[in-house]
């Protein structure tokens, strides 16, 4: 690792840079703030759903572990509150996937905890859901980490700072997918994204802010060929459309509208409520019309749909907000 480089003064390096920028890294970096910093911590434990106030007794008495070794595994970060609560994070960084960490912990709580959380946090975001007895499950990301640190409380820590700047710098947290837009064509899926305001695909990841259908010929619309709504996505879960119902607390956190989450619900069940087979949703907002509907590139020139769509839109296509709207002003 370079230091510094000659002809400069000083190194560009922080401390948290020193670990290098593998999920290892990454988790005891994560688990040094929030061993340091209270307000970090409780921040933290709010946005999982523990209300435990920022005070010094409940700060001492918590213990923050990493890569602790049990006989499921070695852990990436644990933390312990007495008989309060016990967390367990699973980190992954980049492409890496949770495989069988799904389930491997699962026997490795404290059984006489009031709380067990098993916590992913991955760059990719994992939507997942796993039903168990006791034992919540959450899927975060570690952009959801930035946003909880990047805001005016923390302004003028100076490790916080230096934790954000690494995290984004050595691991290259600032790529946000735009507008996902995908060929639809079945009729049950159109009625799914008409209906009910919800895509549905073979299970996925990533977190893309909007999503634009593509109506094929096939797919004989009113609207005619090309895409002709945009939806903001309020929120993403994977899971089997018969568990729906247990997570009813999670549609609630993207949308408050009780009414809008039953449809949601009726949505992810039409034509599959008793299969076990995984799928991923989007949930959407109300779908905004565009006034023109917009095609792929049809030109047979090459490099042909660079920034845009052309012939079958590949799974995953996303296109930023700049390109989406150039091709609504032409």
């Amino acid at each position: 690792m370079l230091i510094k480089k000659s002809g400069h003064p000083y190194s560009i390096l922080n401390r948290f840079d020193l670990l290098g920028n593998d999920e290892a890294a990454l988790s005891k970096a994560f688990a040094y703030i929030i061993g340091n910093n209270s307000k970090a911590l409780f921040q933290f434990l709010q946005s999982i759903g523990l209300p435990y106030k920022n005070t010094m007794n409940n700060f001492k008495e918590i213990d923050i572990l990493t890569e602790k070794s049990r006989k499921e595994g070695r852990t990436d970060i644990e933390i312990k509150y007495s008989t309060y609560f016990h967390i367990i994070i699973e980190s992954k960084v980049r492409n890496n996937k949770i495989k069988e960490q799904r389930t491997q912990y699962l026997t490795a709580f404290d059984s006489n905890c009031t709380k067990n959380i098993l916590c992913f946090i991955t760059q990719k975001r994992d939507t997942n859901k796993l039903v168990t007895d006791n034992i919540q499950i959450l899927h975060l990301s570690w952009f959801d980490i930035i946003t909880l640190f990047d805001n005016r409380e923390f302004y003028d820590d100076e490790i916080i700072n230096e934790f954000l700047k690494y995290i984004i710098r050595s691991f290259k947290m600032t790529e946000q997918k735009e507008i996902l837009v995908q060929d639809v064509s079945d009729s049950n899926e159109i009625e799914r994204f008409k209906k009910y305001r919800i895509y549905r695909r073979n299970q996925t990841f990533g977190s893309p802010l909007y999503f634009a259908p593509y109506f094929t010929n096939n797919a004989k619309q009113e609207e005619g060929l090309g895409i002709s709504y945009l939806s903001k996505i309020l929120g993403i879960l994977t899971l089997s459309p018969k568990d729906i119902r247990n997570f009813e607390s999670d549609l609630l956190s993207f949308c408050k509208d009780k009414q809008i989450v039953n449809n949601w619900i009726s949505g992810v069940e039409s034509n599959d409520q008793d299969s076990n087979e995984v799928f991923t949703y989007y949930f959407l907002d109300k779908p905004l019309r565009l006034n023109k509907n917009l095609l792929k590139d049809g030109t047979i020139k090459k490099g042909r749909g660079k920034g845009w769509i052309s012939a079958m839109i590949p799974p995953n296509r996303c296109v930023t907000f700049k390109e989406f709207t150039k091709r609504l002003m032409e």
